[in-house]
């Protein structure tokens, strides 16, 4: 029997900047699709090792499956990887040595693959891209990072996500980008995570903050946007949407991503859930004053919002069964070779 008919289900996770996601996936019988059951959310820095957080889950789900033998697929942050509070160098990570784990990708190709594999999102934009064969999908996660990935049939291409130089393009952007620079203790560049992710809407609260001699109160963007000053809220917010805009003006156009663009995310869920998203303001900065032909591009390039909190752990389950059905393949050619001898 196949590994594919043995193997009733895998183990799948995300693991992020913030938090540690599990998951067991199985497939419905009927559509084969993938079905993510029990989720579990571990706060990472309550953990000191893949290992232990691993271990808490088997426990966790120990009532209802013994889960310690299956097959598991990661979707890690790759930032993290060498993570000094994980001990995940290279030489010591259990990746390497568990042959349990038949999949470790990126937490951002987790994120396009879970896109490309299940329907789950709304349309904030509805509109008819030209057909042009070179038009990719271009994926934004918005979390403690900011990710980007574009999607070809099937297939993401992973990227630097937000690591690309920011600037603005009004004075204000500019000025507050200024702040934001002489805040840091860093010797790089500036680039669009510092300005349109979680850890980027603490900056720009901080600098809003200060551009307004206004005292810096909260360090979390759950307290900021929960119990900021009003005035204070709106113009970080409206800030953040202006730079997630030209985030993904410059995605689009550089990576021919006018297919449709998907924005998914933690940092998106909560501004959802609290009415704070602002459509508007994003999609004027995405669209900008563009060549004719750009312009159009750009303007007619539909745009979801993913609304599956957990959409990584379906890629990191579709990234599984590819790993499964090549194992699959292998053993059955190692047994008619056996057979032939």
């Amino acid at each position: 029997m196949s590994v594919v008919e043995t193997v009733k289900t895998l183990i799948v996770c995300d693991i992020g900047g913030s938090n540690a996601r599990f998951g067991l996936r199985s497939t419905d019988k009927n559509t084969q699709e993938a079905k993510i059951t029990n989720i579990i959310k571990y706060y990472r820095d309550d953990f000191s090792s893949f290992n232990e957080v691993l271990e808490r889950y088997h426990y966790d789900v120990s009532k209802k499956f013994d889960v310690k033998d299956w097959p598991i697929s990661v979707a890690i942050a790759g930032s993290r990887i060498n993570s000094e509070s994980w001990g995940f160098a290279q030489d010591q990570w259990a990746f390497a040595r568990d042959k349990r784990i038949v999949s470790v990708i990126s937490d951002l190709n987790g994120f396009a693959l879970g896109t490309a594999t299940q329907a789950t999102h709304i349309t904030l934009r509805d509109t008819k891209p030209k057909r042009d064969k070179g038009f990719q999908e271009t994926i934004i996660a918005v979390g403690t990072g900011l990710g980007l990935s574009y999607l070809r049939d099937g297939l993401a291409q992973e990227t630097h996500g937000g690591h690309m130089r920011a600037f603005g393009v009004t004075t204000e952007q500019n000025t507050i980008i200024g702040i934001i620079e002489r805040l840091s203790d860093r010797s790089h560049m500036s680039v669009y995570e510092d300005l349109a992710s979680g850890s980027g809407l603490v900056r720009l609260y901080q600098a809003v903050c200060l551009y307004n001699g206004h005292p810096v109160l909260f360090v979390t963007p759950e307290d900021i946007i929960e119990k900021a000053e009003p005035r204070i809220l709106e113009q970080s917010l409206r800030l953040f949407h202006e730079f997630l805009g030209l985030f993904a003006h410059m995605a689009l156009v550089y990576g021919h991503g006018f297919k449709g663009l998907y924005l998914g995310g933690g940092v998106l869920d909560v501004l959802v859930a609290h009415g704070l998203f602002d459509q508007d303001v994003f999609t004027r900065f995405l669209n900008q004053e563009a060549q004719e032909s750009v312009a159009y591009n750009l303007e007619n390039c539909p745009i979801y919002l993913i609304t599956e909190p957990y959409i990584a752990l379906y890629g990191a389950a579709a990234a599984g069964d590819k790993a499964l059905a090549l194992i699959d393949a292998k053993r059955a050619k190692t047994e008619k070779s056996e057979k032939t001898l």
